[in-house]
């Protein structure tokens, strides 16, 4: 296995960049606000834009990818991730008065580079011989966490030692790991994919029951899971009187320490257990988390809330790929890559919804209460957000059941 021991430290950085950058937007949400005047409604639009581009590069890039092999995406990912993070730190510069322009382009480059690596990474790892494919994912994934985890602590405490001011520095000093990552991919053994003529057909598997249950809960999945990562930020420092640094370390980085403790838990035993049950209990325990998040008064709870939301999304993204690549090994990359499209779609949807949310219960907030405007038009924002897990829950259910069907009748093709 040295063969690819290689393959596997450039995907597992690659998952370490994008869990840095995918959240470098939501940790710099209050600088961004306090410097540019940037409003909650465009904050979202950021991330919104951050997840559709990243749903483009999942649809565009997967079916190519079977085409032309993983080689020439492994390497122009991380030169794009590069650029945008230098154009995006150097906007205020070159945009003038179209400041928050130059913001959205910079994140659509980079965030492209983020959608060839879900396209790629995956099926990467999962065509590499000799591993148990739950396994793997799940490792593969948790990287995602250590980068929020590494991203989220490392900016809120350079941020907090040099002031907001220092954000530019600090983003063009997360770019140099893409490039690092570039010169990891450049030597490394990267699996073949499926040959054409095998493959299922893009339009039999839009069709296919299985699939479109998957891609129902990876999105609502992804929803559930991103859009508290994206917002507890906020929330904790403006929704509930917290200090941006204790807000950022105890809710953000302990929601992503439970996000990957609870993958790499799962990488040593999930062999023994029942997915599908782990995924649908983890949809429901988030719903609670959801409501805990919005209505609590208590400071600690919300934080317990945070870190047990963390626990209970971690495995919906990662383990729908691979329930779905099992039930369909002929789908190929372009099964990933679309999928991957799914969580992007649902996060990109989420994370607007939320943040429109937000301004329109500010708005609408009533007088003389307890908590201010903002306060109260968050903890709504929140308690609407829980829709997403009940959703998840709903699908995984249904993927559940159909998949336990195929499998009792095995000479009949799914539809």
């Amino acid at each position: 296995m040295q063969k690819f021991a290689r393959t596997k430290m450039a995907c597992y950085v690659s998952y370490f960049t994008q869990g840095i950058i995918m959240n470098l937007t939501a940790v710099l949400f209050i600088p961004l606000q306090t410097l540019y005047g940037l409003s909650y409604t465009q904050l979202g639009t950021l991330v919104f834009i951050n997840f559709i581009f990243q749903l483009l590069a999942d649809v565009v890039f997967s079916r190519p990818l079977d085409s032309f092999g993983f080689k020439p995406f492994s390497r122009t990912a991380p030169l794009a991730c590069f650029l945008g993070l230098v154009l995006f730190a150097t906007a205020p510069y070159w945009a003038g008065n179209f400041l928050f322009v130059g913001f959205c382009a910079a994140t659509a480059i980079f965030s492209t580079a983020l959608g060839i690596w879900e396209v790629i990474l995956s099926p990467i790892i999962n065509g590499l011989p000799g591993e148990h494919k739950g396994s793997s994912m799940a490792v593969l994934h948790s990287f995602l966490a250590w980068g929020m985890i590494a991203g989220i602590a490392g900016t809120t405490l350079l941020l907090y030692a040099f002031s907001i001011n220092s954000w530019q520095w600090i983003v063009l000093l997360w770019a140099a790991l893409p490039l690092a990552n570039f010169l990891q991919f450049w030597e490394a053994y990267l699996p073949p994919t499926l040959p054409q003529k095998y493959l299922m057909k893009t339009k039999d598997l839009l069709g296919n029951r299985i699939f479109m249950l998957s891609f129902l809960a990876i999105f609502f999945g992804a929803a559930a899971e991103i859009t508290l990562m994206q917002w507890i930020s906020s929330f904790l420092e403006r929704g509930a009187g917290m200090s941006k640094v204790t807000g950022d370390l105890l809710g953000l980085c302990g929601f992503a320490l439970c996000f990957g403790l609870g993958r790499l838990a799962y990488s040593f035993y999930g062999k023994r257990l029942d997915i599908h049950k782990l995924m649908i209990c983890g949809s429901v325990v988030t719903v609670f988390c959801y409501i805990v998040v919005a209505l609590s008064p208590a400071t600690v709870l919300t934080i317990a809330a945070c870190w047990a939301a963390g626990a209970a999304t971690c495995l919906l993204w990662p383990e729908t790929l691979v329930v779905a690549s099992s039930a369909l090994p002929m789908a190929g990359a372009t099964l990933f890559g679309l999928l991957a499209a799914g969580g992007d779609l649902g996060t990109a949807i989420s994370s607007y919804m939320v943040g429109a949310a937000a301004d329109f219960f500010i708005r609408l907030a009533p007088q003389g209460m307890a908590m201010t405007a903002e306060q109260f038009g968050l903890r709504m924002a929140a308690l609407l957000g829980c829709a997403f897990p009940v959703l998840s829950a709903v699908f995984q259910v249904l993927l559940k059941q159909k998949i336990m069907r195929l499998r009792k009748e095995p000479a009949v093709s799914p539809s």
